[in-house]
């Protein structure tokens, strides 16, 4: 785990998983069970789960990863199907907002 690295945490017993960027100071960048993105620490990022890191063929330098997670903190438009933690994590990442999941379930 570095920062800028994109992590990946099960929830709901497996059945999705919450994604965030990782800032490098044991805090990660996320949206709080879609309220809002907020930074927290690693620990409750993650629950008592173990995390991946989620690896990007493409993606921003880390400068720019940790300045665009940051930029967004506080936002409060959380929609599951078009702008969720995944979406907001690659987006951070590579620039893709996008969600392998919801494509996955349609």
């Amino acid at each position: 785990m570095a920062a800028g690295d994109h992590l990946e945490v099960p929830r709901q017993h497996g059945l999705f998983k919450h994604h965030g960027i990782d800032l490098g100071d044991d805090t990660v960048v996320h949206y709080l069970e879609g309220r809002q993105i907020i930074r927290s620490h690693i620990n409750e990022f993650c629950d008592g789960e173990s995390f991946n890191v989620v690896m990007h063929k493409a993606m921003y330098p880390i400068n720019a990863t940790l300045k665009r997670a940051k930029s967004r903190i506080g936002e409060q438009n959380y929609n599951l199907l078009f702008n969720n933690c995944e979406h907001f994590a690659n987006w951070c990442k590579t620039g893709s907002h996008s969600s392998k999941q919801i494509d996955d379930w349609f």
